[in-house]
């Protein structure tokens, strides 16, 4: 792939926590921000995940959306700055479908391309599976998920 995302980096231990929260959701849709707390040029020109932070998910159909909990997401995004953490990404997951975005998350996906978009299906609750995405110029493109 040629674009500068082509890799998402993930520490073990967010990668579990992601995993968990996900699961202890289900059967419904988990939601959150990811964040890094690694000092930019620390880690090179890699921006590594390594908090997972979970948001109530208050959409009125809970098991197939999402919608973050207006006062968490707040809360989350001024803890992130007290601690000196960046917001990386968004999650959700999808508890019974494929990592693939759906046309409700199209619609609702926040506009800013900074940010990758994380689906972890719960599909198969033995072995979840997780794909990173860049939303560009109205696409998702998928991205490699990287152990850090």
């Amino acid at each position: 792939m040629n674009t500068p995302y082509a890799q998402e980096f993930i520490t073990q231990l967010a990668y579990e926590n992601l995993v968990s929260i996900c699961l202890d959701a289900k059967p419904r849709e988990a939601c959150g921000i990811l964040a890094s707390s690694i000092a930019e040029g620390a880690a090179g020109d890699k921006v590594i995940v390594d908090t997972v932070i979970p948001i109530t998910n208050i959409h009125i159909d809970p098991t197939h959306s999402f919608t973050f909990d207006p006062s968490e997401w707040t809360a989350a995004y001024y803890s992130m700055q007290k601690n000196r953490q960046s917001l990386v990404g968004l999650f959700h997951s999808h508890p019974r479908t494929d990592p693939i975005p759906s046309s409700s998350d199209s619609e609702g996906f926040l506009p800013a391309s900074e940010l990758s978009y994380w689906i972890v299906s719960l599909r198969n609750s033995e072995k979840p599976e997780i794909k990173p995405y860049r939303r560009i110029d109205g696409q998702f493109i998928p991205l490699e998920l990287v152990l850090a």
